[in-house]
């Protein structure tokens, strides 16, 4: 598994540093991410799961260029997300990342057969004619969908659109593919059946993969596990490496993991919270927490008052003082 989130010269392939992602509706501040520090190695494979609206999505939107952040860092190999604009976030877009949505209408145009939706992305990237149906034709045959490769969406099953739309993602050999659900409207055996050959995929053209799901079992196909709830990340440790799994006794006692223990050795005090989802230990300690003071700093004032706001754009602060 690769677990080290760097390569070989120390340096991640995705660098996620105090991301924060908020949106305005009405007159009303919604924080979909809250300061999101998050790093990948080159190679690896990363599944986030988390309840609807936890903020997943607008993740993989971040790294896909599709959406900006709020505050903070993002590179994604040497390229700073923050620093590109127009048409070079466009380019990066096209050329440097692949995307697989649940929903087909996002990865296929229903009028062009299989083998023409491969080939769209790289008509658009200028790649002649000759080159991008050579290249459109080893994609269908390594998804296994040579045979359908004249048919169009609509005479395709779900497992077999989502084989389309995985080399549709490839076609103009990005680095990063990033999948959101792709296995959501899938039956249990078709879900599988992707998810082997996501990871041969993975192997054969030296994909980054990042994916989210509800599924925990899809999940488990990924080197790490992480949990999105309410804007913030967590590592998943009901499965810690050699460690038996968390269960309770009958004293009521609960044997930690050990990266877990390690988070709470040094608390003052530990809270416990029942919520939704399930029980939050969380380590107290006696500075501040001040997580809502640097929120309210970065999110517009509705008050007409003389408010200062802070944005963090590379690691640089920018005062701007509004009226």
């Amino acid at each position: 598994m690769a677990n080290n989130a760097s390569n070989g010269t120390g340096q991640p392939y995705i660098n996620c540093t105090n991301v924060v992602k908020a949106y305005t509706v009405g007159d009303h501040e919604i924080v979909a991410l809250r300061g999101i520090d998050f790093t990948m190695a080159p190679g690896e494979m990363v599944a986030i799961v988390g309840p609807s609206g936890a903020g997943k999505s607008s993740l993989l939107n971040l790294l896909g260029g599709l959406d900006t952040p709020t505050a903070g860092r993002l590179t994604v190999g040497d390229i700073n997300l923050i620093d590109l604009k127009r048409q070079k976030l466009a380019e990066y877009r096209l050329r440097q990342v692949g995307f697989v949505w649940q929903q087909v209408g996002r990865n296929l145009l229903p009028h062009r057969s299989a083998l023409r939706n491969v080939m769209l992305p790289m008509m658009l990237a200028g790649i002649g004619w000759r080159e991008r149906r050579a290249r459109a034709q080893e994609l269908v045959a390594a998804v296994g969908m040579a045979e359908h490769a004249h048919k169009r969406p609509s005479q395709l099953s779900g497992g077999q659109q989502q084989r389309v739309a995985m080399a549709v993602a490839l076609a103009n050999h990005p680095q990063l593919l990033l999948a959101d659900e792709l296995t959501g409207a899938l039956d249990r055996v078709s879900a599988i059946q992707v998810m082997q050959l996501i990871a041969d995929l993975r192997q054969r053209y030296g994909l980054t993969i990042l994916m989210v799901t509800h599924d925990m079992e899809v999940a488990a196909f990924a080197d790490r596990v992480l949990t999105l709830r309410d804007g913030a990340l967590g590592q998943h440790m009901t499965e810690a490496g050699e460690e038996a799994a968390p269960s309770l006794d009958g004293e009521g006692r609960i044997r930690l993991p050990v990266a877990v223990r390690s988070q709470l050795d040094d608390a003052a005090r530990i809270t416990v919270e029942i919520r939704p989802e399930g029980v939050l230990l969380r380590p107290e300690h006696e500075a501040a927490d001040d997580t809502d003071a640097v929120l309210q700093d970065i999110l517009p004032q509705k008050d007409g008052h003389r408010r200062g706001r802070r944005f963090w754009r590379n690691g640089r602060s920018k005062e701007e003082v509004h009226q």
